[in-house]
């Protein structure tokens, strides 16, 4: 009997570790990289192992989780993040999330709704170089804002991202932690109508912080591609409740030819804070690249980019790998 008891335990846990699914990948990348400054150049190399599971129950719900592991060299100004530390659970570039006909709802690290549906523009290098091309979103969890009574700097802070499909629409509604106590509260919602050549989205956001500060901010969004060209905008309209204003643009376009990629960006602000509301994107910035595909998931790319604010430059060239 327990000969019989054990057999069937031991049957039991490798069905349930059959009907999961369990993945590795990674990205790699290394280099040469003379960023904005007076530093000159230096040696720059970065590593990423992703964590991927899924699972599904016997009613049809799909569920699954993700989890990445950092390793960071060489230049720490390239735009590279890495996270550890957590508030209630740990959720540093880790995902849960569950889904069905009712959509996908998943927390932990995750983007706000408005930038769900526009994503950002191209950027360029094989580092990203500050990734400059990038606009600043309000309700990303763990956005770093150093602004009064504004202390929404932790990306462990686990937040909600619910999307819904349907045909060719898409819906998003996303939150950061409910609890002003460690900062502040920022929601989002956007919708994106996609087809095969171009999508165009439209998100709102809104960040309350103590002492009452708020802030809210418009995304439009748009994307189309023609035979091997790419296009994407992203457009920002800001303002906050002590009276300031601001604006955000960018503007990519990237030609694919065979494994050749050239990409061109231009990214600006008007009037973005400078004082409450001190972010990454307060620079006006364009830059052009080129990658070329060397096949089974290594190319070679580089760019320069120039940040007209401070009359700086960076450039970069190096081989990134994907397994």
């Amino acid at each position: 009997m327990r000969t019989l008891l054990a057999s069937t335990a031991i049957l039991a846990a490798t069905v349930g570790i059959a009907s999961a699914e369990v993945a590795v990948t990674g990205t790699a990348r290394m280099g040469l990289i003379d960023t904005f400054g007076d530093t000159g150049v230096q040696f720059s190399s970065r590593v990423r192992i992703n964590f991927t599971a899924s699972g599904q129950t016997d009613t049809g719900l799909s569920f699954g989780a993700s989890m990445r592991a950092d390793q960071f060299g060489g230049n720490s100004n390239d735009g590279s993040n890495g996270s550890s530390g957590n508030t209630g659970d740990t959720n540093g570039d880790s995902t849960v999330y569950i889904s069905g006909g009712f959509g996908k709802l998943t927390m932990g690290d995750v983007d706000g709704a408005a930038n769900a549906a526009s994503g950002q523009t191209d950027g360029v290098g094989y580092t990203g170089l500050s990734d400059l091309n990038e606009i600043t979103y309000l309700a990303n969890g763990g956005t770093d804002f150093n602004g009064p009574g504004i202390g929404l700097d932790d990306p462990q802070d686990t937040s909600v991202l619910y999307e819904y499909t349907a045909g060719s629409l898409s819906f998003y509604l996303s939150s950061t932690q409910l609890d002003r106590a460690i900062g502040a509260e920022a929601k989002s919602i956007a919708a994106k109508y996609s087809t095969g050549a171009y999508a165009v989205s439209l998100g709102y956001e809104n960040l309350d912080a103590q002492d009452d500060y708020e802030w809210e901010q418009f995304v439009l969004g748009g994307s189309a591609t023609f035979g091997g060209v790419t296009l994407k905008a992203i457009y920002a309209d800001g303002k906050n409740n002590q009276g300031d204003e601001w604006k955000q643009h960018s503007l990519s376009a990237t030609y694919a030819v065979d494994a050749l990629s050239l990409t061109a960006f231009v990214s600006d602000d008007e009037d973005l804070l400078s004082n409450d509301l001190a972010t990454a994107s307060n620079v006006r910035a364009y830059g052009l690249g080129a990658s070329y595909d060397l096949g089974g998931g290594a190319k070679v790319s580089g760019g320069y980019v120039k940040n007209r604010t401070d009359d700086t430059d960076a450039v970069d060239l190096g081989l990134s790998f994907s397994f």
